[in-house]
């Protein structure tokens, strides 16, 4: 992998991570010897840091090697801001941390509870809790002091998509208001009627299945940005032909709405404001592509409605993996979020509740329901509508069968419904802003502003572009070459093996042709997540039911974090304490994309593997994929089940490198090479749009820093005052609120990554690090190359995965007190 050019002395920077091959002992070796080694001496405290999904199984591993006859006790080490600690608690977890390092004992945590510990002492010194905040600055300061970090999965956790924020204030209605989500149902509307056009100008590149019913969202998707010029100008034209304005201000307004050079000020005087505003809108989704973005993602496995009732939100967040919602995760650039809403609910449709509240609210709170009614009916195929329904005065609310034969079915994937139950239940509530934020990222996991190294250990070295300039790959020399071994492995000719499925393949289909497949499939690992209309119980019990009976007895596969296996007779068991575990064998395993990392099953010899591919698929997480059959290469074997969609692009990828060899296309036979060159090219594409990410921490890292210069980090005779702890509470504030005209109303221009972040820095009040700014802006030069990209509010076209931790802050305002007459 590309080592990247580095204007500060290598030798100068201490803390590393380094690549060893999967499956030779990392976690369940490497890790406890090294806590057990680091934690020997009173000098350091060992803290592990995993991965949120491995954390029971680390948990679990490290108790049962370092308990026992070692007598070392592993302490688990959670932060959140709703925890809200006070004095004698912080003093607690001070206590126990300054005796695990007396006792040699090793602190288990992940680093979304370091960063909201880091948080929550910045927001104590907001809050004016200044006991408290001391009390956190003196653990800090400890910390710094003793603690020995070691990663585990290091790739992942400096990943740029760990990012921690902090809101701060009272909520506030996102800018637009209510204009902001009717627009968008608009915009959606027509991009319903030209979806079937489009991916019939386009069907390479868009991913389309109609809708069984005229009411409901038909499935799209856009597979590259190339339709998307089309379908702007299509409805762009149909929006404004809708509305009553004269033809010179017609063009004047899709000039705006579709021009890169224009800016708000062609529209000022000649419109009204709340015109102005709306135009703002359409150009935002369109011009600035949260329209592209949002089409691009693919629903249950980019986005969707977290389940967890614990969440307690009703918006879309960011999905790590298929079916799993990234915790406490929310996307930061608002219309990003209220377009994944609507697509979230148009393709899950209303559940039996949520139609309820619809049509209780039209019931008690409308005053002409009826006219509303008719709407969602002429909306819908009349063949699907039972006469008892057709009117408003023919429903009965408490005819519990009517609603449950009848009314649910006819209107769940209703859209204008579905926008009902949005505009009322969900967006007035939730799609807020606050006006400043705080934010910690990997930057600040890995600052140097510590007394003790970092050390960190990865299965694949791809992300090291990406890593915070204070902390670098250091591969030993005898294990440079786990990348070669790795590849070379995979291109046995046992895995030459490469199946492609159909345009919008279910999950059971997919199953039943694994099943027939000519040589027997133990292992499913849907990295691609291609199995998206169940969850992971769904399809291991119809892959349980689709195998031979006479060889597989059992199905194993993950419910959360949990291994689960479920018997013939359909019981479920631990993992761990099942006759399975005993009999791999008579087994198959089903492992979901989120569970394709850092697993370990020592499956027998003769295992072969089903390796699904989906869209982005990067090198390290195909790699990942991949070595969870630990012998590959040496009995364990692979096939490669490929998506459409993900086949036109491998595809298209080998026919431009055969002419750019000139070489014939000898056949369009699909091998490993074909496979790997379009995993490098998605992993190329991935690195460049992770730069901007891993600048712009840069700055938010650069913030703090700034903000905690009075803190004398290794002086543990500091008072900390509290008119100190204010000061930095507020330097650490960020703004947070973005109005319309800030976001979408200037001029847009292409430029590179190193022009866009010179300007940044440029334009920063903060205090700046010159070592760190000429380190970031010569690393854009060597690998941004002269790719260019919108320089306008770059995070709006982004997911930024937040572990957003919500708060609402309400003050009141009582009326004077008045004196009696």
């Amino acid at each position: 992998m590309i080592q990247p050019n580095m204007t500060i002395d290598n030798s100068t920077v201490r803390n590393i991570v380094m690549q060893m091959n999967m499956g030779e002992g990392k976690t369940s070796v490497i890790l406890p010897m090294l806590a057990v080694n680091l934690s020997s001496s009173n000098s350091s405290l060992v803290r592990i840091i995993v991965l949120k999904s491995l954390f029971p199984t680390n948990y679990q591993s490290l108790r049962y090697k370092l308990g026992g006859l070692l007598n070392r006790r592993i302490f688990p080490f959670t932060c959140r801001r709703e925890m809200n600690f006070n004095t004698v608690q912080i003093n607690q977890i001070f206590k126990r941390f300054q005796q695990s390092l007396s006792n040699c004992n090793i602190i288990l945590t992940s680093p979304e509870d370091i960063l909201s510990f880091d948080l929550l002492t910045i927001d104590k010194c907001r809050r004016n809790e200044f006991d408290v905040g001391r009390s956190m600055l003196k653990v800090q300061q400890w910390l710094k002091t003793y603690v020995r970090d070691v990663l585990d999965e290091s790739d992942e956790i400096l990943h740029v998509k760990y990012q921690l924020i902090y809101t701060v204030g009272s909520q506030q209605q996102v800018d637009g208001g209510a204009e902001r989500w009717k627009t968008i149902q608009t915009i959606l509307e027509l991009v319903k009627k030209h979806a079937a056009e489009i991916s019939k100008c386009f069907c390479e590149n868009v991913c389309y299945k109609p809708s069984e019913r005229k009411s409901a969202f038909p499935q799209f998707r856009l597979q590259s940005n190339e339709p998307f010029s089309l379908l702007c100008q299509k409805i762009a034209h149909d929006w404004i032909d809708s509305r009553n304005y004269r033809y010179a201000d017609k063009q004047i307004i899709l000039s705006f709405i579709l021009e890169t050079h224009l800016s708000i000020e062609s529209l000022i005087d000649k419109f009204p404001c709340l015109d102005i505003q709306l135009f703002l809108i359409i150009r935002g989704l369109l011009l600035s592509e949260v329209l592209l973005v949002a089409f691009k993602k693919r629903y249950r496995v980019n986005y969707g409605v977290n389940p967890s009732l614990t969440f307690n939100r009703l918006m879309a967040v960011p999905f790590r993996a298929k079916d799993v919602a990234a915790d406490r995760t929310e996307f930061g650039h608002p219309d990003v979020a209220l377009v994944l809403t609507q697509l979230s609910y148009y393709y899950s449709g209303l559940s039996d509740l949520q139609l309820s509240q619809c049509f209780n609210r039209l019931n008690e709170e409308e005053t002409d329901p009826t006219s509303i009614y008719d709407q969602w009916i002429l909306y819908e195929d009349e063949k699907y509508i039972s006469k008892s329904i057709q009117q408003w005065n023919g429903v009965n609310l408490k005819d519990y069968q009517q609603q449950i034969d009848y009314l649910f079915p006819t209107f769940r994937y209703n859209m204008l419904v579905i926008n009902y139950f949005l505009n009322h239940f969900v967006f007035p509530r939730e799609a807020k802003q606050f006006p400043h934020k705080l934010v910690a990222s990997v930057w600040d996991l890995s600052s140097s502003l510590r007394s003790k190294i970092i050390t960190g250990f990865s299965g694949t070295n791809d992300t090291q572009l990406l890593l915070p300039i204070h902390i670098r790959q250091y591969d030993l020399p005898e294990l440079q070459k786990t990348d070669a071994i790795v590849i070379n492995n995979l291109l046995q000719n046992e895995n030459e093996n490469y199946q492609i499925l159909p345009i919008n393949v279910t999950s059971e289909n997919i199953l039943k042709q694994i099943v027939d497949y000519q040589e027997t499939i133990n292992v499913i690992l849907d990295v691609g997540a291609l199995f998206i209309d169940g969850t992971n119980q769904d399809i291991a019990i119809k892959w349980l039911k689709l195998s031979d009976k006479n060889k597989i007895d059992y199905v194993v596969y993950f419910d959360s974090d949990l291994i689960v296996v479920c018997d013939r007779q359909f019981h479920r068991y631990p993992f761990v304490t099942s006759p399975a575990s005993e009999r791999l064998d008579r087994c198959i395993f089903y492992l979901d994309e989120i569970h394709t990392r850092g697993t370990d099953f020592k499956f027998p010899i003769k295992f072969k593997a089903a390796v699904t591919l989906g869209n982005g698929l990067t090198k390290d997480r195909f790699v990942q994929a991949c070595m969870r059959m630990r012998k590959l290469g040496n009995g364990h074997s692979l096939t490669f089940w490929s998506s459409h969609e993900v086949h036109q692009q491998i595809k298209t990828l080998k026919t431009i490198s055969l002419i750019k060899n000139q070489e014939d296309n000898i056949n369009d036979l699909i091998k490993l090479i074909d496979i790997l060159r379009w995993v490098y090219e998605n992993t190329q594409q991935s690195t460049w749009d992770g730069l901007h990410h891993w600048a712009s921490q840069s700055l938010s890292y650069q913030r703090n820093v700034s903000a905690f210069r009075h803190i004398k980090w290794y002086d543990d005779q500091q008072t900390f005052t509290d008119a100190l702890m204010k000061d930095l509470a507020n330097e650490c504030s960020d703004s947070e609120i973005i109005e319309l005209t800030s976001m979408y109303g200037a001029s847009k221009k292409l430029q590179t990554l190193f022009e866009i972040h010179l300007n940044r820095y440029a334009q920063t009040s903060h205090h700046i690090w010159k070592e760190i700014r000429d380190e970031i802006l010569k690393r854009l030069k060597d690998y941004g190359g002269t790719k260019q990209r919108l320089s306008q509010l770059l995070d709006e076209e982004q997911q930024r995965e937040l572990e957003q931790e919500l708060e609402e802050e309400r003050q009141l305002e009582r009326p004077p007190s008045v004196t009696p007459c």
